[in-house]
């Protein structure tokens, strides 16, 4: 499949994946929650998708990997795919439980896309070069402004005290506990 319907294809399996990724910070936040540190459900997250990969790669018979190209041609950069996947669950699972979902992945998804457009207009770290027109500067610009509004959103409601249901960690919630 070639053109248009391998875009459809692909953008409807990543909004599927998305639709899951938006859920990964929730249940990791949780996990950060019952354990002492964050960097503990980092670790316990990790494992539990590497053992799932390591199940599938001996049930498919795709153990040891077999490199096309010897690992000392590679670029150093190549290596660093994993400690990303640290960066963004680590950072996710301690925010998310802060400020909440939807302004952490407008900001990460707005991130990640600024980053997608530079990476293709220069064809950086093996992507086609793939100019940047003003209709993608645009989306890119929507983007950004989508950012704003909810970050806005988020500051007006935490000022409204019908809104302040003081579950947010670190907020006061009236309890003069003693």
């Amino acid at each position: 499949m070639h053109g248009f319907g391998i875009v459809v294809i692909a953008v409807v399996i990543g909004l599927a994946a998305g639709c899951l990724l938006g859920a990964q910070p929730s249940i990791n936040g949780q996990l950060g929650r019952s354990l002492e540190h964050p960097l503990q459900a980092s670790l316990i997250s990790f494992s539990s998708g590497t053992a799932i990969v390591l199940v599938i790669l001996v049930f498919t018979g795709s153990v040891p990997p077999v490199f096309l190209t010897p690992p000392r041609e590679l670029p150093w950069w190549i290596w660093f795919g994993g400690a990303i996947g640290v960066v963004m669950v680590t950072t996710s699972l301690i925010l998310v439980p802060r400020v909440g979902s939807l302004p952490w992945f407008a900001a990460v998804m707005t991130g990640q896309t600024l980053a997608a457009v530079c990476l293709d207009h220069f064809g950086l770290l093996g992507n086609p070069k793939t100019p940047t027109s003003p209709l993608r500067l645009l989306g890119v610009g929507l983007l950004v402004a989508g950012v704003i509004v909810i970050v806005q959103a988020k500051h007006l409601e935490g000022q409204n005290p019908a809104n302040n249901t003081g579950h947010e960690v670190g907020e006061e919630t009236g309890d003069q506990t003693t």
